[in-house]
């Protein structure tokens, strides 16, 4: 069974663009990774952080993006329930006002997971554990550099789906499937109890049929985020000539 999801950063280019794109995104995709625009987001690459740079500019708020959580969780309930929210963050949004305020405050809002880009595994656990007490599922990666050994790990702990980092480097970089991301997919298929999700690089139709010859799933977010910018035609048309459904 495949896993798909899509990326957008909250509330770009505005609240109600943003909600009605994530609703027809929802159409198609399993789940929805909504990214907290953030000042210094250092896993994006320059179509997302841009977007996140402009969000900030024009306002947007964590609680602000929290509330169209609540209305996307709202529709969910309403016509999928099988649909999921994860919201996509960095640490120091966490700390902000604590890690138990913040992952209270998601999970009130209807999110599902969490994904904290900046946090390695080896500093996972506090994470972990605080999201799992709210009911939360805590969403790991597995990068290039994860070991045998910590694939095995990531796998006996995982909830929600793994999080497979197709390259070294930053979002929107060119997909490319090495020998050592087929290997690192192969063992986390073997030891995993859930979905397998590639990530990074994935942007047209091709690149998901490259990444789900390998992966149990896969994540688009920059090709939708400049297809936004152009308009919610463009980003409607966009969507409907991959042919995910």
């Amino acid at each position: 069974m495949k896993y798909n999801g899509f990326y957008l950063v909250g509330n770009y280019p505005d609240q109600e663009t943003f909600v009605q794109a994530a609703i027809t995104g929802l159409d198609y995709f399993d789940f929805i990774e909504i990214g907290i625009p953030f000042s210094d987001p250092v896993a994006d690459g320059p179509v997302i952080a841009s977007a996140s740079h402009k969000a900030l500019e024009a306002g947007v708020t964590t609680d602000a993006v929290l509330q169209s959580c609540s209305v996307l969780h709202q529709y969910i309930t309403q016509h999928n329930k099988s649909k999921k929210i994860y919201i996509m963050t960095y640490a120091n949004k966490v700390f902000h006002n604590g890690i138990d305020t913040a992952f209270h405050n998601f999970a009130l809002h209807g999110v599902q997971g969490v994904i904290l880009a900046d946090v390695p595994y080896i500093e996972s656990q506090r994470f972990e554990e605080r999201a799992k007490a709210h009911s939360l599922d805590y969403i790991h990666f597995i990068t290039p550099e994860s070991t045998q050994e910590q694939i095995k790990n990531i796998c006996s702990r995982a909830t929600g789906f793994l999080y497979t980092v197709s390259l070294r480097g930053t979002t929107g970089s060119a997909l490319y499937i090495s020998d050592e991301i087929k290997h690192i997919l192969t063992t986390a298929k073997r030891f995993s109890k859930i979905p397998v999700v590639m990530g990074f690089g994935i942007q047209s139709k091709e690149e998901i049929t490259q990444a789900l010859q390998y992966a149990d799933g896969f994540i688009m977010g920059t090709a939708l985020v400049k297809k936004i910018y152009e308009g919610l035609d463009s980003y409607s048309k966009f969507l409907s000539e991959l042919k995910l459904m």
